[in-house]
């Protein structure tokens, strides 16, 4: 879980040195939408996005792929199946079920790193 958090914050930092626009999802969105960004893009050292409906999957030059969605109120949010895709992509055998990866962020919730917005869906506490 901590290892996600590291690796959206990496990911999107290096993102935004090529693409402005990832400063938040909310605005990624909002670029793709306008035609303003398109919806794929990879940068010269490796980082790659791919916006998708209402979200965007971002993956480091080591494949570590980060999947984020945008919430109705506008908050940046993961489930479990995006947990679950990113340790499949940096190689972590076995995956864990998704109630643990629930477990898990909602032990986040309980030390006040993370917040529960939605059912099943998590986000940085701000």
């Amino acid at each position: 879980m901590r290892s996600f958090l590291r690796s959206r914050e990496g990911v999107m930092r290096a993102l935004a040195v090529a693409y402005p626009p990832f400063d938040t999802l909310e605005n990624v969105l909002a670029a793709v939408r306008a035609g303003e960004l398109e919806r794929r893009g990879r940068t010269d050292s490796g980082y790659s996005y791919a916006v998708h409906g209402r979200g965007c999957r971002m993956t480091g030059p080591d494949g570590a792929e980060v999947d984020v969605d945008l919430l109705l109120d506008g908050a940046e949010a993961f489930d479990a199946w995006r947990l679950a895709a990113f340790a499949r992509s940096v190689g972590m055998s076995p995956v864990p079920p998704d109630d643990e990866l629930d477990g898990a962020c909602r032990e986040l919730v309980a030390e006040g790193l993370l917040v529960e917005p939605e059912t099943g869906w998590f986000r940085l506490h701000d």
